[in-house]
């Protein structure tokens, strides 16, 4: 497993944790934004008004501008950012005036302020990140055989300092590649892992619908299901030790009020025609054939 840290897709996720987006890709935190406004001291501009004031434009156009989600990873500065912005098809003169051009305006500014504060967490958290790889590494161990399976070179880890919640799956390469938070918890390590693990399953899963996945129509919602109950299939044939914490792991991330998750539950609250789980078994069972 390979590691990454990039200050421009923090940059990115840290200006978006500040905008409220209204479906399951929302960054959103305010506990996040609490701690950057004591962190600026009152030295630098706080940003919560003016990226809210961008969120109604990107929540009612959010299946192109979503990709900025996926566009700085591996950027090493700004301008590179920019640059493939300007090389995206997908957006129109009505995209950029109402939400990049701000958008890069403000990321800008926010710059002064976040390169030097992620330079500084980073350097201080050198012990806490060779932990915390040191554990997704081993864990990743029991499920490598999806590199083998699916014929990928590796499985790339993006470790993120602003994201709070959720992750990203992303695609580019012969790899898996997921973008998950940093944590110094100890406890909150196997929470880490199964969202990074959710991430990577997207990539395969997510062909199988075989058809363009977005929010509107449900599809995203539907995608969901299936990483969901997949990786339930999954981790109870080949790792059932941890399936107890994959239960525990989705009453955390997929239920509101703190309901404990059971395997009826999930199968009820996931619910997939009878023939995904044929063919989610069916995967299942082809992978641990290589065990």
């Amino acid at each position: 497993m390979e590691f990454v840290y990039f200050y421009i897709f923090d940059l990115v996720y840290h200006m978006l944790a500040h905008m409220p987006v209204n479906n399951a890709s929302n960054l959103y935190s305010e506990e996040y934004i609490a701690k950057i406004r004591e962190a600026k001291g009152g030295r630098f501009e706080d940003i919560q008004k003016p990226m809210g004031q961008l969120a109604e434009y990107y929540n009612a156009h959010f299946e192109p501008l979503a990709a900025v989600n996926s566009i700085p990873f591996g950027c090493p500065d700004i301008n590179a950012f920019q640059y493939m912005l300007e090389q995206f098809p997908y957006f129109t003169e009505e995209d950029k005036k109402c939400f990049w051009n701000p958008f890069l305006e403000l990321l800008k500014k926010e710059e002064l302020f976040y390169k030097p504060y992620w330079e500084n967490i980073f350097a201080k958290h050198e012990k806490a990140r060779a932990n915390l790889e040191a554990y997704l590494t081993k864990e990743w161990g029991k499920y490598k055989v999806l590199v083998s399976y699916f014929h990928k070179d590796k499985a790339i880890a993006g470790i993120s300092y602003s994201m709070t919640c959720n992750g990203r799956g992303l695609c580019g390469g012969n790899g898996f590649i997921g973008v998950v938070p940093f944590t110094e918890e100890e406890k909150e390590y196997k929470g880490i892992f199964l969202q990074l693990l959710h991430e990577y399953t997207h990539q395969f899963t997510d062909a199988m619908l075989q058809q363009a996945i977005n929010m509107e129509d449900g599809s995203h919602a539907f995608s969901e299901y299936v990483v969901i109950v997949f990786d339930y299939y999954l981790i109870k044939a080949l790792c059932p030790e941890d399936l107890e914490e994959y239960l525990r792991f989705l009453s955390r991330v997929a239920t509101d009020n703190g309901q404990i998750m059971t395997e009826e539950i999930l199968l009820s609250m996931f619910e997939l025609p009878a023939q995904w789980h044929e063919r989610l078994q069916q995967l299942v069972e082809d992978i641990c054939f290589l065990e």
